[in-house]
């Protein structure tokens, strides 16, 4: 705990949160927020051909998609490590932190799991009913990691 209250307490989060500039904050988290519109924007559409919407759309079309939902994951962590950092030890102990952890990285899993799986081999139009379950569960792991981050917010002790 001591290390997460040094981070916490450091001179760059002094820098960062008092800067004179009135866009340091809102420029990391507008980074936040794009990251995760690319990173669960592209994982949802690979998710629901899975579920046949967009039928007519070949699986291996959605392939080029990943390199969105990895440029988005490099810009989520990056300026999630800064956010992170500012409130290290209020983070460190709050359950809801670890559970949209979690969700981010089964979600991330089974993105991968459905490229490897499904997407890179599937010679037919419908995905297979393993895909189709794994689409579901990514589309509920991300929508869990949505919102137990925008609880971290209002659940601040």
């Amino acid at each position: 705990m001591t290390f997460f209250r040094a981070l916490q307490d450091s001179a760059f989060t002094d820098w960062f949160l008092g800067s004179d500039s009135i866009w340091t904050y809102p420029t990391v988290l507008t980074l936040h927020t794009v990251g995760m519109a690319m990173l669960v924007g592209a994982s949802v559409v690979v998710a629901l051909r899975m579920l046949n919407v967009g039928g007519a759309i070949p699986l291996a079309r959605l392939l080029p998609l990943y390199r969105i939902i990895w440029l988005g994951f490099v810009i989520n962590l990056m300026s999630g490590l800064v956010l992170f950092v500012t409130e290290a030890a209020d983070r460190a102990v709050d359950p809801v932190f670890y559970v949209k952890l979690a969700s981010i990285g089964f979600a991330l899993w089974i993105g991968v799991a459905m490229k490897r799986r499904v997407l890179a081999v599937a010679p037919g139009p419908a995905a297979p009913r393993t895909g189709q379950r794994m689409a579901v569960a990514s589309l509920s792991l991300w929508t869990v990691a949505i919102v137990a981050g925008r609880l971290m917010a209002y659940l601040k002790k």
